[in-house]
């Protein structure tokens, strides 16, 4: 996947670390977020993260391959809080029975698979406001967003937030 070369600029006011996690983190607080989900787990970083720093947070892990994250002492403390879906991500989207405060889409970065994971999740959020995702540098993100008319501001680390 080609890359911008310059980072985008932030439309988003923030000071603190360049992180993903810490941003989102700092979403999740904000918005008194409860229920989440992660498309694109890999290894867990976001996840755990997330977790592990909002005790009331349930959070659905989607992912084709599960094994990545679904193993060790991390994900031991906090399995309890964790419906692990695995699966292409647009497919599954559908085993979740519940609205969701927010959504962060950071698997396949075709425009094809960002549209199509936009299209199954956006319906399952309470607010637009929870529509996230990550690698807004990506040409294919980009042209993604446009294509489902996403308005969106750029926050820390290539995160996109829909307006």
């Amino acid at each position: 996947m080609a890359k911008i070369k310059n980072p985008l600029p932030l439309t988003v006011e923030w000071r603190g670390t360049n992180r993903r996690e810490v941003y989102l983190d700092y979403l999740v607080k904000e918005n008194n977020w409860k229920v989440g989900a992660e498309v694109g787990v890999r290894i867990g970083r976001t996840l755990f993260y997330l977790l592990e720093h909002n005790l009331e947070l349930k959070m659905y892990a989607i992912d084709k391959d599960v094994k990545q994250f679904n193993n060790g002492p991390r994900f031991e403390a906090v399995k309890d809080r964790i419906i692990i879906l695995e699966g292409t991500s647009w497919i599954v989207h559908n085993q979740i029975n519940e609205p969701l405060d927010f959504v962060f889409i950071d698997a396949g970065h075709s425009s094809k698979s960002v549209v199509k994971d936009i299209n199954a999740y956006k319906p399952l959020l309470k607010t637009k406001k929870g529509l996230t995702g990550h690698d807004v540098d990506f040409p294919s993100v980009q042209a993604a967003l446009q294509k489902c008319e996403i308005e969106y501001d750029v926050g820390p680390n290539n995160i996109w937030l829909q307006k």
